[in-house]
């Protein structure tokens, strides 16, 4: 009995996976700093992310989701508020938030929660992995320049 427990336990050691290939985060390669247009949201739906590119290397990659419920929130380039036009807006509970993520408006608990990114050789790359979703910060609307 105790040769097949040692046998099976052997056999699952060379399966299963360990190491550092196994933690070792993906990022996804979401293109060339220069390809992405100032203040223009980009939707990358299979990663469930919005990247916006804020300055000459300066970007955000915010969770295409609502803090609240989940929802997918959209941008929404033509929706008006507070006299600006171009909002992020969760069209099932309507909070509203910047172009940065941050909260403006309704129920959600906090900013748009965002993922890590990087530029490596001029190009954009994030860690699209819910395991690394960096939260939202709470308090509820601010007053937003946009």
């Amino acid at each position: 009995m105790f040769a097949i427990v040692l046998v099976v336990a052997v056999g699952v050691g060379f399966v299963w996976p360990t190491g550092s290939k196994v933690d070792e985060p993906v990022w996804f390669k979401a293109g060339s700093v220069s390809g992405f247009a100032l203040n223009k949201p980009v939707w990358f739906k299979d990663q469930r992310f919005w990247l916006v590119k804020l300055g000459d290397e300066q970007f955000i990659a915010l969770l295409s989701r609502s803090p609240r419920r989940g929802c997918t929130v959209p941008w929404r380039p033509d929706f008006e508020f507070h006299g600006t036009k171009g909002w992020f807006r969760d069209l099932c509970f309507q909070s509203t938030w910047d172009i940065t993520g941050h909260l403006a408006f309704g129920p959600s608990p906090r900013d748009m929660d965002r993922f890590p990114l990087q530029i490596v050789g001029g190009k954009v790359q994030v860690l699209a992995d819910p395991k690394h979703v960096i939260l939202g910060s709470s308090g509820g609307p601010a007053t937003t320049s946009h």
